[in-house]
């Protein structure tokens, strides 16, 4: 007998804490709240019952203000919260030094003890760092926010950190799913109310909210993450000349010729040193570059591949749009100061 969820809600909680977002945390709480109660109300002006019971969880209920001082005021604590069945992570600011058991240990406990009840978990965003840390992710794919690639690869290698989804899945029987970007927390509800609630559910939620799931991931968002390591100074003096010269002929084989060292020496120190291969990295560093000038006016894509150090625009246009998804023409129609003002 299928389940009436107008009598027996899903039962849904959503984990806060001073280091989430608060767009994230009550954007999962709203989105998920509202199903079966905001698309008849809009269409039919109707009040029906909602097909989910959400909660906020934290460690205790006193009020507090989480990232931008966004006041949170909890439904339940970490004691109370024991009959979820899908436990809802938004993103958490994660540091380079402490650890999310260092710094949210009864949260990742509770999550622990949760999901080895039953409950299935979702995680938006940097959230799926908590899960890494529990050792639920270990020979897993995961997906978080491109920024956390590098964290991810130190320190859980075990890992398969996939920036470029929209959404992964893990666990036995998919009982863990992640999404990627800030934004992509939408996607994530959808999928969830999707897939335990009904697609129906999740289209009528899609159009109320005018929301467009993403299948193209994060690619055409992602920036080289360009901070410079200390441990290894003869890398770190290339990649501060690199900084600059990243439009140089050849600008690897410049690397290799300042840095002394033979080339196997050289791709190995530096792909231990900052997770890219060389060539990787430069590349990276080109389209970045090539991403600022297509969000300005003025530039046509010629010139651009030039400045970035490509004389072949063809080649150019192939690298942009493998590495990002978009053409130079469609990302600057999306991402330019002229596309945002722009009707859709």
């Amino acid at each position: 007998m299928s389940r009436d969820f107008t009598s027996d809600p899903l039962r849904i909680d959503v984990l806060a804490a001073e280091s989430c977002r608060g767009a994230i945390l009550y954007g999962l709480y709203d989105l998920l709240a509202s199903v079966g109660t905001a698309w008849s109300y809009l269409t039919e002006g109707t009040f029906q019952p909602p097909m989910t019971r959400v909660r906020i969880v934290a460690r205790d209920k006193e009020p507090f203000r989480c990232i931008g001082r966004v006041p949170v005021m909890p439904d339940a604590t970490l004691e109370e919260a024991d009959d979820a069945e899908i436990i809802c992570l938004p993103n958490f600011r994660i540091g380079e030094v402490e650890r999310p058991k260092d710094v949210l240990g009864p949260e990742i406990d509770w999550i622990l003890r949760r999901h080895a009840s039953g409950a299935r978990l979702a995680c938006a965003c940097s959230g799926a760092a908590l899960l890494a840390d529990a050792g639920l992710l270990d020979g897993e794919e995961a997906t978080a926010h491109w920024s956390m690639r590098e964290i991810f690869r130190k320190r859980w290698p075990s890992v398969a950190f996939c920036p470029d989804r929209t959404l992964t899945f893990a666990g036995p029987g998919d009982s863990i799913v992640m999404s990627g970007g800030m934004a992509s927390w939408a996607d994530l509800a959808l999928y969830v109310i999707a897939r335990f609630l009904g697609p129906e559910h999740a289209a009528k939620s899609a159009r109320f909210y005018c929301v467009d799931p993403r299948p193209d991931g994060q690619r055409h968002f992602a920036a080289p993450m360009r901070r410079l390591q200390t441990e290894d100074a003869v890398i770190r003096e290339c990649q501060e000349w690199l900084a600059d010269g990243y439009g140089e002929h050849d600008a690897v084989g410049r690397m290799i010729a300042q840095s002394g060292l033979p080339r196997r020496t050289f791709d190995r120190r530096f792909r231990a040193a900052t997770g890219y291969s060389p060539t990787d990295y430069v590349q990276s560093l080109r389209i970045e570059e090539a991403k600022q000038f297509l969000e300005m006016e003025g530039h046509n894509v010629e010139s651009i591949a030039e400045a970035v150090g490509y004389s072949d625009t063809r080649a150019f246009r192939r690298l942009f749009k493998k590495m990002t998804g978009l053409s130079p023409a469609e990302y600057r129609r999306r991402f330019s100061s002229s596309g945002f003002l722009s009707p859709r």
